[in-house]
């Protein structure tokens, strides 16, 4: 008797079902990786705040053992050029302060690679910018923060001369059009674009010039 060979295969049936398992399989899984990447943005953010915090630190001591003045006294002096000052130098500057090049650089800066030490530092190795204008009379003016601001959508880089008028805002490439703040009297903010702008009529000073790397 000649036997009828079935081919495998899935019915339309099987197939509905299989489709059904996999998607309720997605939906059980997608929130914990969800909750996994905001887990890690946040531990990324928190990192990027101490360390922030330990270089506003780095300051206050640089300060009192040299007569209430921060490096950047002494680079932005009258006699320099302000477009001549380095971001290097600000950081090399506070490296007995600081115990770590690791201290100047953003967990979420993919750009920014760790220098071997101060010496050999780079622009590459940082990832925050500094104020050539603050010192210890001036507590809401921002003494460095994260190095994503844009000025009219172009990444800032070299001397800024920030102003209230300054149209400036976040990228999004290291805190998703949000950033951290160091003020001068010593703490670290997390700002949206609106707060920003805020902050900036809020420093009591004409001009801050800023250097980024």
């Amino acid at each position: 008797m000649n036997q009828i060979t079935r081919k495998a295969g899935f019915s339309l049936l099987e197939l509905m079902v299989l489709v059904g398992v996999v998607a309720i399989i997605a939906v059980l899984l997608l929130p914990p990786l969800a909750n996994r990447n905001y887990r890690g943005f946040k531990a990324q953010r928190i990192k990027c705040i101490n360390n922030l915090k330990n270089v506003g630190l780095a300051y206050r001591i640089y300060a009192t053992d040299n007569n209430d003045r921060f490096p950047t006294s002494s680079l932005a002096s009258n006699a320099v050029n302000l477009a001549s000052v380095k971001i290097t130098e600000v950081f090399q500057s506070l490296s007995n302060e600081l115990s770590t090049p690791k201290l100047i650089i953003c967990p979420a800066d993919n750009k920014a690679a760790e220098a071997n030490s101060f010496a050999n530092l780079t622009a590459k190795n940082i990832s925050f910018f500094a104020s050539l204008s603050a010192d210890e009379t001036t507590p809401s003016v921002f003494l460095g923060g994260d190095r994503n601001i844009l000025v009219q959508k172009t990444p800032a880089t070299g001397l800024l001369g920030l102003t209230t008028n300054t149209p400036v805002s976040w990228s999004k490439e290291l805190h998703n059009e949000q950033g951290n703040l160091l003020m001068c009297y010593g703490s670290v903010q997390q700002m949206s674009n609106a707060r920003l702008k805020q902050a900036i009529t809020e420093q009591g000073i004409a001009t801050n010039n800023l250097i980024f790397p």
